[in-house]
């Protein structure tokens, strides 16, 4: 967590002198909104790496490519042709390298391009890739330890109702963008909520009964790009 505020903090530090930077030299022309929204598009990226979330990465490189390619000259071309290209370079992106790009999160679980699936899976450290469909996945663990939830376009519903956490919890790494994300969680459990947001939502339950002071814990780690991540006690 203090590497990710140390992280952020120089970022927004750099944003402050981009701001700045950009009305002068062959910068003058852009703009204040076109260097907002670069401040923006840079921070869908950047939070897109650790996944890596190829339409976190390749659509805001596309948008940025829009905004600056007439005042730097560059190469020309329409908003469909870059949105397009950026879209269909992501899907084949995440097609070659998503039983790939697990980085020691364990055995890997992954959802083919689909219009529905629906899945159980066992271990205590899980990999979950959903895009372009609608997923549930039940999940069953005797010590959950970690797991990584990744989803994009599309819809992602994860059931916890038959897992167990370790004794020292576990960590879930929540990869969303551009849909939405549910997690179904045992009302005894405490979760931690850490989750970056960028041009999204997590929505937490109001109202509910603090947990025992012994109750196990999940840590929600990760980001929100362009989408919705719901926690819903059962």
């Amino acid at each position: 967590m203090k590497h990710r505020n140390w992280f952020w903090g120089i970022f927004f530090l750099a944003a402050a002198i981009f701001v700045v930077a950009g009305q002068t030299g062959a910068f003058a022309g852009i703009g204040f909104w076109s260097v907002a929204a670069t401040i923006l598009f840079a921070a869908v990226f950047l939070s897109s790496l650790a996944g890596p979330n190829f339409f976190g990465l390749l659509i805001p490189l596309a948008l940025c490519y829009l905004i600056y390619q007439r005042p730097l000259h560059l190469l020309e071309f329409s908003f469909w042709q870059l949105i397009l290209a950026a879209f269909l370079a992501a899907i084949g992106l995440s097609m070659i390298f998503r039983n790939r790009c697990h980085f020691g999160w364990g055995n890997p679980h992954g959802a083919d391009f689909c219009q529905k699936s629906v899945e159980n899976l066992d271990g205590d450290d899980l990999f979950v890739n959903s895009s372009f469909c609608e997923s549930c996945k039940y999940l069953h663990s005797e010590s959950l330890k970690s797991a990584h939830l990744t989803s994009s376009f599309g819809k992602l519903s994860v059931y916890f109702d038959q897992v167990r956490l370790s004794p020292e919890g576990a960590e879930v790494r929540i990869d969303a963008s551009f849909g939405e994300m549910i997690l179904y969680v045992p009302k005894s459990w405490r979760v931690i909520d850490q989750v970056h947001v960028v041009c999204g939502v997590v929505n937490t339950p109001t109202g509910q009964m603090p947990p025992d002071p012994g109750a196990p814990t999940l840590l929600l780690t990760g980001s929100v790009s362009f989408g919705s991540l719901a926690i819903r006690f059962s």
